[in-house]
């Protein structure tokens, strides 16, 4: 019988590592961002819980959440913690399952029929094959906020900036310009002189935009302006396309809503609003690990693709 001794192989002396409970509940506390959700996961009462987060926060010295009633929320020294020990945590878990028990990590994300459909299915692809360990699943049904956490570990929706409650992340920031039929305004006539005698067409569910595009290209509040509001995008599209007057648009309002053959910018201006579509991740039944790895592929690719296209050809200035 072959024996090792400890100069042999060089043993190290073992470090003393937090309590597993603590560890799980700090994971759990984490992935949920809810004391009462964590708790319900984990078979432990909400007090209960709470005091292994604390045991396991002065082991290490530091406080890892920001607490509001039974909402936690990790600071950034949690932050930097769980994406330390998440990933690790679960390949010791998975070690201990039975040799049939799927190691695919599910992800369940809502998102607009719109989105998937114009840019994330022609992508999606390319996510499958660099993580074949993910099992992934698209919820185009409505309402994703409110179903976040619950049946959807992650959603992409559309976000306006210090309304929505919900803690997102950006991801393709929304500016809007007017768009026309080629042909139909004449740009040498400026902006002003062209909305005397054109129809501005708007979205009717979107009044911020116009508030912001007016102030940003100089038009006074009092500027008399003649409205056709539209509470469709598609529809507001067609009608610039039939030269129905100039239309004010977002930029993935043009860009996922179908053809916009034959329209320009005839003003060349580009005004930053407060949407954007985002991303926002609360962890229902699916892996922590898998809405990680999701949410960096989908800001790199969000960041690759900033020229926005339509049809592979860039909507031109006139």
């Amino acid at each position: 019988m072959l024996v090792h001794n400890s100069a042999d192989i060089g043993v190290k002396a073992i470090r003393r590592l937090p309590p597993t409970g603590s560890l799980e509940a700090f994971l759990a506390a984490a992935r949920f961002g809810s004391l009462r959700k964590a708790s319900e996961e984990l078979n432990l009462s909400v007090s209960a819980l709470s005091r292994r987060v604390q045991k396991l926060e002065r082991h290490a010295g530091r406080v890892l959440f920001s607490r509001q009633g039974n909402e936690y929320r990790l600071n950034k020294e949690g932050q930097r913690l769980f994406e330390q020990i998440a990933e690790p945590f679960d390949l010791v878990a998975a070690a201990f399952e039975p040799r049939n028990v799927s190691r695919k990590k599910s992800l369940v994300v809502g998102v607009p029929t719109s989105f998937a459909t114009a840019w994330l299915i022609p992508r999606l692809d390319d996510f499958r094959k660099r993580n074949p360990d993910i099992d992934l699943s698209l919820d185009t049904s409505g309402s994703p906020t409110e179903k976040l956490g619950e049946s959807l570990d992650m959603i992409i929706f559309f976000a306006e900036e210090g309304v929505d409650r919900l803690e997102f992340q950006p991801l393709r920031p929304q500016g809007a310009y007017v768009v026309a039929r080629e042909g139909v305004v004449d740009p040498l006539n400026g902006i002003k002189a062209t909305l005397r005698d054109t129809p501005l067409l708007v979205h009717r569910h979107l009044p911020h935009i116009l508030e912001v595009w007016m102030k940003e290209v100089g038009l006074p509040n009092d500027f008399q302006l003649k409205i056709d509001s539209y509470d469709d995008g598609p529809l507001l599209i067609a009608a610039a396309q039939s030269g129905l007057g100039l239309a004010l648009v977002l930029e993935d309002m043009v860009n996922f809503y179908g053809n916009a053959a034959g329209l320009v910018r005839p003003f060349g201006e580009y005004v930053r609003t407060p949407f954007s579509y985002a991303i926002a991740a609360r962890p229902a039944t699916g892996s922590a690990h898998a809405i990680q790895r999701f949410s960096k592929w989908i800001t790199e690719e969000t960041q690759r693709d900033k020229l926005w296209r339509i049809s592979g050809k860039m909507l031109e200035t006139a």
